[in-house]
């Protein structure tokens, strides 16, 4: 599936489409019979540089426009990310903008097209296409915080973390230390793609698998699953809505041998919020360190989260389980989406 933010094209400053506009009109060749009158001749060169300067300006602007993607349309979990990072309604605010300045654009073209006609002399017929030029100079510099902000809307929006919205996906869950990073590395089939999120400095870890021909995808999300609700920003909960709009499962990785610093105690209870938090997707345990695990804290795990898929990671013992049981969990998940369709 495509990045649905990555066909829009940079966005020029106004300075930079005014510059345009007006260089490429004024290259603009008209070719006429010689023995046309002096008069006619200015008409027909000032009425192709003012046609020319719109064609560049609103051209450019509704190009712009129609590569934004449908907010209406768009996935539930770029729409979120958009909401975010500037706000939905703003950007919708926005675009309506621009596109209002196109029609203004048109319509002034085509009164300054229409006043040519009247021009007397050739230097009245040059003035009338400045009068043209400033108003366009004018209308595409009141835009000119708006490019910045659909500059920067695009800037932020194309380098989304590839995650695949229509993919069956794992989400990776589990205070820092447990291994959740080691699983997406010893699982993909290829090198995993770490970007930041658009409005957080925060990385997300995907990569992708293969179960049977199907292929579905794996999330790690550093700094967003891994540490209590109260300790969180609103811009991350957010950021969490948005993970939350992936179809899939969230599987809730335990470091039993708790090397990383954390009881199994208190990641039952990280277990418990974001069980809370992600309340519509459902939940699959493993425990990871068996390896370094005493039979104590194996029991302890047990007595508290249940039998759970036992993994060394680092060792590549276990992943095969954890394939086997995540594929299983996604495969019913489906199953039971489709049955209440």
């Amino acid at each position: 599936m495509r990045q649905p933010f990555e066909k829009v094209p940079t966005v020029l400053t106004a300075e930079e489409l005014i510059n345009k506009s007006l260089r490429e009109s004024m290259e603009a060749e008209v070719s006429m019979p010689q023995k046309l009158p002096a008069i006619v001749k200015a008409k027909r060169r000032e009425a192709a540089r003012i046609k020319t300067a719109e064609r560049i300006s609103a051209g450019y602007l509704e190009r712009l426009v129609k590569s934004f993607p449908s907010i209406e349309k768009v996935h539930p979990f770029y729409r979120d990310v958009l909401e975010i990072t500037f706000g939905v309604a703003n950007t919708k605010s926005l675009l309506g903008r621009i596109s209002r300045t196109c029609r203004v654009i048109r319509e002034i073209s085509r009164s300054s097209i229409s006043s040519l006609k009247h021009a007397s002399t050739p230097g009245e017929a040059a003035r009338l296409r400045r009068v043209f030029m400033g108003r366009l100079s004018s209308l595409i510099r009141e835009l000119e915080d708006d490019l910045i902000a659909l500059s920067s809307i695009r800037e932020k929006m194309k380098d989304l973390p590839a995650a695949d919205p229509d993919m069956p996906t794992v989400i990776l869950a589990g205070y820092p230390g447990v291994g959740k990073s080691t699983i997406v590395r010893a699982i993909s089939s290829a090198k995993p793609e770490v970007r930041s999120y658009p409005f957080t400095t925060k990385e997300v870890i995907i990569g992708h698998f293969e179960v049977k021909g199907k292929r579905l995808q794996i999330v790690d999300t550093p700094g967003l699953l891994d540490r209590p609700l109260e300790k969180r920003s609103k811009t991350e909960m957010l950021a969490i809505s948005a993970l939350s709009r992936l179809p899939g499962l969230v599987a809730f990785i335990v470091d039993v041998s708790e090397s990383n610093g954390f009881t199994i105690q208190d990641q039952k209870s990280l277990y418990d919020d974001l069980k809370k938090t992600l309340s519509a997707h459902e939940f699959l345990t493993f425990f990871n360190k068996t390896d370094i695990s005493t039979p104590l804290q194996i029991a302890t795990a047990e007595s508290i989260f249940g039998s759970c898929t036992k993994m060394a990671a680092a060792k590549g013992e276990g992943l095969e389980e954890f394939i086997k049981g995540v594929s299983e969990a996604l495969e019913k998940i489906k199953s039971k989406n489709s049955n209440s369709n």
